[in-house]
């Protein structure tokens, strides 16, 4: 198979998944897809053009997803809380990227409700760092619990659950049109 950007996104989500942020370097990609390391840069600039390209991929779900600013919010958490520190990857390809979806979606989805267009815009950046923050949270603490822990999954089901409060509570919060 010719070496491209999908493939090598996809092979670098793999080991993302598999190993975790802290593994996914140039280095161990390029050995991955049995190539030099310099191959790479012929389709990436750089490892955090890279990651903001696994970001997009991941993300991708979310461009047809119906229903409102809420529901795309709470589908975003149900995507990326089982991927192991996507949360974490999102914070870096969000400062890179600020129209990650759904960052791109949100300020739509405001305006179909009826925000003005200025509210919608600084809301949606506002939602974005709380729901960012929020899943960063929740998989560092599982991964703290141990290395099996994920937070879908957590040992303590109560837990888990009262994140998900905190998550909902805290987007129904924000988006409440002043």
């Amino acid at each position: 198979m010719a070496l491209s950007l999908e493939l090598i996104t996809a092979t670098a989500r793999s080991l993302l998944v598999q190993y975790g942020l802290q593994d996914v370097s140039m280095r161990r990609l390029a050995k991955e897809l049995d190539v030099g390391p310099g191959a790479l840069y012929y389709h990436v600039a750089s490892k955090q053009e890279l990651l903001r390209s696994v970001a997009h991929e991941i993300l991708s779900p979310l461009q047809h997803e119906p229903g409102d600013a809420l529901e795309l919010m709470l589908r975003f958490r149900e995507l990326v809380l089982p991927l192991r520190d996507v949360g974490d990857l999102l914070l870096l390809a969000y400062a890179l990227d600020e129209n990650l979806p759904p960052a791109r979606l949100l300020p739509e989805r405001l305006m179909a409700e009826g925000w003005p267009q200025s509210s919608a815009e600084e809301t949606s950046a506002v939602v974005m760092r709380f729901a960012l923050g929020a899943v960063a949270t929740e998989q560092n603490q599982a991964m703290l619990q141990g290395p099996a822990a994920m937070p879908t999954q957590a040992p303590d089901a109560r837990q888990a659950t009262a994140a998900e409060q905190i998550y909902r509570r805290g987007l129904q919060k924000l988006l409440i049109r002043a």
